[in-house]
């Protein structure tokens, strides 16, 4: 090879080496070599966090691009998360979850999770006074959830009824859009309810709470973003660059509600107060053991150790 060539290949790999350079110095909050993920998100305020980090562009800024997978309602999300066949999902019911694996979480991974002070059941009805009218009546629950059986085993307790009676309640999963409109259209008596929901039906007009904290009086762990042991071990890269831009997510909603909301009521298509985010394990696990202490789901063992592993 002539000295002319090798002085022409070295000018060359020089100005390639300076427009790296340049890059870096240009982007310096950019991951180098992109990564592409598959996710899913359920139609529910948990998810906000996912869709103000993709509306704001923090996952490009860490080099994540992904597949959306946007459902209404959960179907096999978690199982293929769990798997791996999902790096996350965002919008699961943490009752859900506890319902699905039994307690037993040694395989799943929270990246944050969302709560509200407390519970509700809201009505429209004016002959409904108390706990006791809502015998033989039809309860919804957003479907999303397992809060009919949450709801069941605590109504047994909390209504009065003698030895010969029963309640005869029955329990209606519904949609977001099904939620907003089932006490008009008179598909339900009366709603079951968590944050940010309660306080949503809490100022529309016609609408009352019968009673606030039926089942849980301090905080409510809703909905999750979510991982597995699985992604946290083999894909380490992926998941570390998709917490980096869920956190700026978090931050964002924190330092700019208002937009955040926005963002929310677009998504949702109806507007409500945005849930609190969180991740204080040791919040998760009290909440888990009063639903088994109270005995509110078929819960055998109870193990969210793991929860917050790197492994």
């Amino acid at each position: 090879m002539s000295r002319r060539m090798q002085n022409l290949i070295i000018t060359i790999i020089n100005l390639i080496l300076a427009a790296i350079l340049v890059v870096i110095i240009v982007q310096p909050g950019k991951e180098a070599g992109e990564i592409e993920v598959k996710v899913a998100t359920v139609l529910d305020p948990a998810s906000l966090p996912f869709w103000v980090a993709e509306e704001k562009g923090f996952f490009k800024e860490v080099g994540i691009k992904y597949k959306p997978n946007e459902v209404p309602k959960v179907l096999d999300e978690f199982d293929n998360t769990i798997s791996g066949s999902l790096y996350a999902a965002f919008g699961i019911d943490f009752t859900y979850m506890l319902m699905k694996t039994g307690g037993d979480m040694k395989l799943v991974r929270l990246l944050y999770y969302a709560e509200g002070n407390g519970d509700g059941i809201v009505v429209k009805d004016t002959a409904i006074k108390d706990l006791k009218d809502l015998k033989g009546k039809r309860i919804g629950y957003y479907q999303n959830t397992r809060h009919n059986v949450i709801l069941d085993a605590a109504l047994t307790k909390l209504v009065p009824q003698d030895s010969t009676d029963t309640l005869k309640i029955e329990f209606i999963g519904l949609s977001l859009e099904e939620l907003d409109v089932s006490l008009d259209t008179r598909r339900v008596d009366a709603l079951y309810l968590t944050e940010p929901y309660l306080s949503y039906f809490d100022g529309k007009e016609g609408y009352r709470i019968l009673k606030r904290n039926v089942i849980f009086k301090d905080d409510v762990v809703a909905g999750v973003g979510m991982t597995s042991a699985v992604n946290v071990s083999l894909r380490k890269k992926a998941i570390n660059r998709m917490k980096k831009a869920l956190n700026k997510a978090l931050a964002y909603i924190k330092e700019h509600p208002d937009e955040a909301k926005q963002i929310m009521a677009k998504r949702l298509g109806m507007s409500m107060p945005i849930p609190q985010f969180a991740n204080d394990l040791n919040r998760v696990k009290s909440f888990a053991q009063y639903i088994k202490n109270n005995q509110l789901l078929p819960i055998e063992k109870l193990d969210l150790e793991e929860l917050g592993s790197e492994k």
